[in-house]
């Protein structure tokens, strides 16, 4: 063969070696950056002034934390002026927001249960106006007179039927009736039924002690949420409706951090009427990221499967930068980061992304 043949299949062969050496760069650069994961808050509260006029009087908000007083003017703007909320949640990244009535301050459980209906009806449609101005933007939650459990399925399912809302959010207690009392039988059997979120935020706490220093807020809700989801556990509801899907403020409050205290309860026989540990019933609810420290979150996702924890502001009160705050819990790894930002409730609320 001569020289210059050989010379030219060489040459040939190194500049296949270098376009196979590149192809995957190429391609890569062709498929251009990663998309960024849509960012879904799960906990974003506002009010309903016509709603709200008629509960605030009775609200834990009211004695507790304002002392008797209103909202402050500018948490009041931002639960009521859509134009703002819309301009923060592009300032914080935030793609979706699912928004429900701030309960510290329109919750309708001291009204008679006919004028608590009416008014969570009133409340409801125009959520649902909201919603259906936005639905690229905002997933709605309902309200509902829980003191009234016909009532309240009814209305559960007008709303997910009629109004297109995803569900509704509930104290942690109705009155000082536990969530687990057989009297919300009906309520559950509903929620069950429809498939529908069921968003546990306490509407306060009816301790006197908690009543100074604003402990109702940093002592008192997180309590709450620990008495809730322990009367459901043990008063056999997620036995009872195993497809519930309760989703929990304030990353479950206490109780994921205490589920140990519980556990050796049931080894000794002193809970027979669980079906397992305390602790094998966290994972069947979803939980919010409003824990404020990353270190906390890291923990609670090695108490409850990462696919169940959603990132949640508390709009306006509480964390103002929920993605950098779920980005600096570098424990948790990205894939599980992402899922957390928007996908995870993606799943939770059916919601195409």
């Amino acid at each position: 063969m001569p020289a210059a043949v050989k010379r030219r299949k060489k040459s040939n062969r190194r500049a296949r070696s270098k376009r196979d050496k590149a192809a995957p760069t190429a391609a890569k650069q062709a498929k251009g950056p990663t998309p960024k994961p849509v960012v879904i808050d799960v906990h974003a509260h506002l009010l309903v002034p016509e709603a709200m006029k008629r509960t605030y009087a009775h609200s834990q908000y009211a004695h507790a934390v304002a002392g008797g007083g209103g909202v402050p003017e500018p948490l009041f703007k931002r639960m009521t002026e859509l134009p703002l909320r819309l301009r923060e949640m592009d300032a914080t990244g935030v793609d979706m927001q699912v928004i429900s009535p701030s309960i510290m301050q329109q919750c309708t459980y001291a009204l008679d249960p006919q004028e608590a209906l009416e008014t969570d009806r009133y409340s409801n449609d125009r959520i649902a106006e909201l919603v259906g101005h936005h639905p690229d933007r905002l997933i709605g939650l309902g309200s509902l007179p829980l003191h009234d459990a016909a009532l309240s399925a009814s209305e559960l399912e007008r709303c997910v039927h009629n109004l297109g809302l995803r569900g509704v959010i509930i104290s942690s207690h109705v009155n000082g009736m536990e969530l687990g009392d057989t009297r919300l039988r009906p309520f559950w059997a509903k929620a069950a039924e429809l498939g529908a979120v069921i968003f546990v935020h306490p509407a306060g706490s009816t301790d006197t002690r908690m009543r100074h220093n604003r402990l109702m807020i940093t002592v008192g809700q997180p309590l709450e949420e620990a008495y809730a989801l322990s009367s459901l556990i043990y008063e056999g509801v997620m036995d009872e409706f195993p497809m519930l899907k309760i989703l929990v403020a304030h990353g479950g409050g206490y109780l994921p951090f205490y589920a140990g205290r519980h556990d050796n309860e049931y080894r000794y026989g002193r809970s027979p009427q669980l079906k397992g540990d305390f602790s094998s019933y966290l994972p069947r609810f979803f939980y919010d990221t409003v824990l404020f420290n990353p270190d906390m979150l890291e923990f609670l996702v090695t108490k409850v499967p990462a696919s169940h924890v959603m990132l949640a502001s508390d709009y306006p009160f509480a964390e103002k930068r929920p993605v950098e705050y779920v980005r600096h819990a570098k424990k948790i790894g990205k894939k599980a980061q992402d899922a957390i930002l928007g996908k995870n409730a993606a799943r939770l609320f059916e919601i195409a992304i």
